[in-house]
């Protein structure tokens, strides 16, 4: 995390040195760039989404692999509202909101799986009936992972 773009830029060098260091590439395709906790007046201040000019180009990280154009390679992602970090949909408020409407649609539909499991086996002939404990087993299973 940084405050200013210079500061961001510098921070990128540092993972581009690590990432030599330890024989890696940065994917610029995936790279995304989003500030957290933005007042208006400072989108104001800052101009806005970050805009490659003369005095602050485009972030970028120089390729050290051999490839087809030496050059730098500028960061291609954009700014954005929201994004997905571990299954985690992150807001730039950091509300959650997202995050809990789509627990919330996972668990539903974990739960709605854990009932057609338990209808279909109560009605199907041929295997044991669920007990509560073996129903229970299931639901942990299949819609709890949802909710922790």
């Amino acid at each position: 995390m940084s405050i200013c773009p210079r500061e961001l830029q510098s921070m990128l060098h540092t993972c581009q040195h690590w990432s030599i260091r330890n024989r890696m590439q940065i994917s610029t395709v995936k790279t995304k760039i989003m500030a957290f906790f933005e007042t208006p007046a400072l989108l104001r201040a800052r101009g806005g989404q970050h805009q490659p000019s003369p005095t602050m180009p485009p972030f970028h990280v120089y390729s050290p692999f051999p490839t087809s154009d030496p050059r730098s390679y500028p960061i291609t992602g954009h700014e954005v509202s929201q994004f997905e970090y571990l299954g985690l949909i992150l807001d730039s408020k950091l509300t959650m909101h997202l995050a809990t409407v789509q627990a919330i649609h996972r668990a539903s539909q974990g739960q709605a799986l854990a009932l057609a499991v338990s209808y279909s086996l109560h009605y199907d002939k041929n295997s044991s009936q669920l007990t509560p404990t073996r129903n229970l087993g299931l639901w942990k299973s299949i819609v709890l992972p949802h909710v922790l």
